[in-house]
């Protein structure tokens, strides 16, 4: 704790907050994050901190207010036809790029000497470009699916100039939808659809957010500094928008030790985090603290089906016939899961994931795959954290009644990050872990099966999958009904994922802090109307 204290002093001190200098203090906060970023590059940003990151310093065509309605960003005003398959924005005129002298001074002689700084049109249909063609490797491309053209460009059956967008001048964008997405609006909110300006893409040679010499931003914040455990944004002064920055510099720090994220909240040496169940459990709660629960977590059985065992459909199919999901999560005293999609993101009034508990069937498809594998018995490894060991040793004892001797099980136990790593690397059988939602979208949760999908734990992917993808949002209500549930019985009859019980997310900030915008989802924070009343 005092090695934390002195660190933050230490960075109190750098910005300049304790400064006599200053007539006026800066507006400083500290969160905490779970991960170090990756890349800054929107079009195939995927971890949570530099999400969070590219949020805060982009702005897309549009813009979420802090009641999630939708709201300009770069487009001073936006127009839809008739048909809803055409949208048409006008772009701010004023709106620039932050150049960093940092990049400035790292691309002297591949930037042009007068280097444009205007935000325009070309670039955000260069961005959607990007997006769009395969070898960028975008992992939400699925989102831009209905833009006119995307799936073949996708596929690479056309080239990424002949996708539905078209730069009718400098500050005006037109876009057209091959079929109506109600949703698209929103979409136009995500880091998928970020600007990306192609002169600076080039200069970079490969290195486009990677390094602050290689980013360029267009948003209230811009990334002003980095290391492997913290990352600080600055307000843009050069910023024109309707989300000017009110904190002067936001910090991030990475902290994955849950005893120490509970010590820095408790003791409001941090602003605030988005925490898990476990770690909300065990926090001392201040009747003063700001706290959003969010049911965007469901714990579930995962089977690995690049095992050699476990890539049995019979063997996946023996192991959720035998498991009673709802006394499983009964026994641990949690609400059963209604579907393989947390409840932040899931759909009202659509049919939940088939309750798979057969326990005469189970021996059945149990013969069947051993049969089918060539083999008389086989050897199984339940992954799950140590809190849950007695939990799943149980869950065990009631697989070798139903299943009888052909399989022996075993427990094998770790941290959360010890698991989380394990499932990522591909290096267990079955696991017991939370499925979260990045977002309260549905569509962009279903989205995390298609193959190119960081969040694509399974490995799953059907062809089956991106083409009901394509319908889900095609603005008839019965329709979006029968589509959610085809995916959600895709899902379950691979049985790939098993639902058990359901859990939170909770966000927390200390006393002091207010506004912070925090929508479901671990990356969804927006921090430009931020206040510290501690300063």
């Amino acid at each position: 704790m005092k090695r934390i204290s002195t660190l933050l002093l230490s960075i109190l001190l750098l910005t300049g907050i304790l400064s006599s200098c200053s007539s006026e203090d800066p507006v400083v906060l500290f969160f905490a994050v779970d991960s170090p970023a990756v890349t800054f590059d929107p079009q195939i940003v995927s971890d949570t901190t530099a999400s969070i990151i590219v949020r805060n310093c982009f702005e897309g065509l549009l813009r979420k207010d802090e009641n999630g309605n939708i709201i300009n960003g770069a487009a001073k005003s936006w127009t839809v036809s008739p048909d809803k398959l055409t949208y048409t924005f006008r772009l701010r005129e004023d709106a620039m790029w932050h150049l960093t002298s940092n990049a400035e001074k790292q691309l002297e002689g591949k930037l042009p000497e007068n280097f444009p700084l205007n935000v325009t049109a070309y670039d955000f249909k260069f961005a959607l470009q990007r997006a769009c063609d395969p070898m960028t490797g975008a992992h939400q491309s699925y989102m831009l699916y209905n833009i006119e053209n995307a799936p073949e460009i996708l596929s690479g059956n056309k080239n990424r100039s002949e996708l539905g967008v078209r730069a009718v001048d400098r500050y005006t964008l037109e876009i057209k939808l091959s079929k109506p997405q109600s949703n698209f609006p929103e979409v136009l909110t995500e880091p998928l659809c970020m600007p990306c300006n192609e002169v600076f893409f080039n200069a970079c040679s490969g290195r486009y957010g990677t390094l602050i010499a290689f980013s360029l931003s267009n948003g209230p914040f811009y990334l002003s500094r980095f290391d492997e455990t913290s990352y600080r944004i600055n307000k843009a002064a050069d910023y024109v928008g309707e989300s000017v920055a009110v904190p002067d510099y936001i910090w991030l720090y990475v902290t994955d030790d849950n005893e120490t994220l509970r010590e820095v909240l408790e003791t409001d040496d941090y602003s605030g985090a988005v925490i898990s169940e476990d770690v909300y459990a065990d926090l001392k709660i201040k009747k003063s603290m700001t706290v959003i629960q969010t049911p965007n977590v469901t714990r579930s059985f995962i089977f690995n089906i690049n095992d050699t065992i476990l890539s049995n459909a019979e063997i996946r199919k023996a192991l959720c016939a035998a498991t009673d999901c709802t006394l499983v999560a009964s026994n641990a005293q949690k609400n059963a899961a209604n579907g393989i999609v947390p409840s932040s993101a899931a759909a009202e009034n659509v049919a939940y994931h088939p309750i798979t508990f057969n326990e005469k069937g189970a021996p059945q498809h149990l013969k069947k795959g051993l049969e089918e594998l060539g083999i008389l018995t086989a050897d199984v490894v339940l992954l799950c954290e140590s809190q849950y060991e007695d939990a799943m040793r149980r869950l065990l004892q009631e697989w070798q009644r139903i299943l009888g001797i052909s399989i022996n099980f075993s427990v094998k136990t770790g941290t959360s990050e010890e698991v989380k790593k394990a499932v990522s690397s591909g290096a267990y059988q079955i696991a017991f872990y939370p499925i979260t939602a990045q977002t309260d979208s549905s569509y962009e949760f279903f989205g995390t099966f298609l193959e190119n999908s960081p969040y694509n734990i399974t490995g799953y992917s059907s062809e089956n999958t991106a083409e009901l993808l394509s319908q889900l949002y095609s603005g008839n209500d019965s329709s979006f009904r029968s589509v959610y549930s085809s995916l959600e019985n895709e899902i379950s009859q691979a049985n790939i994922i098993l639902p058990v019980w359901e859990e939170n997310s909770y966000f927390v900030c200390t006393k002091d802090v207010k506004d912070v915008i925090y929508f479901s989802g671990n990356d969804k924070l927006y921090f430009h109307k931020a206040t510290n009343e501690k300063q």
